[in-house]
């Protein structure tokens, strides 16, 4: 599974000082974990598709943080949060091909 990987990846970003990685990966985490606390209650499991499609969400609100930066001239906010859409883009890669058609 999917978060497996995830919460092996964040071990090894912080036993390596990867603090811009690591940050990111443990915003993720948290999300996919109240995802999995919303879905509870409608006796729904939490699977890779899911996982994908908050990573979607944080990819897209990511992109709009961007745009209203741009906007705003926020250059500082503008690359910092292009770092962060980069190492979430990165994370597309660990899904399956058929997921990530949809970004």
């Amino acid at each position: 599974m999917i978060l497996e990987q995830l919460k092996t990846m964040q071990t090894d970003y912080l036993k390596s000082k990867d603090m811009p990685r690591l940050g990111v990966l443990r915003y993720f985490i948290s999300q996919i974990q109240n995802k999995e606390i919303e879905l509870r209650p409608q006796k729904q499991e939490l699977t890779d598709e899911v996982i994908f499609r908050v990573l979607k969400k944080i990819i897209k609100q990511k992109n709009e943080s961007i745009e209203l930066a741009k906007k705003a001239d926020r250059d500082s906010v503008v690359a910092s949060e292009e770092a962060e859409l980069a190492i979430l883009k990165d994370l597309v890669k660990l899904f399956p091909e058929e997921l990530q058609v949809q970004i």
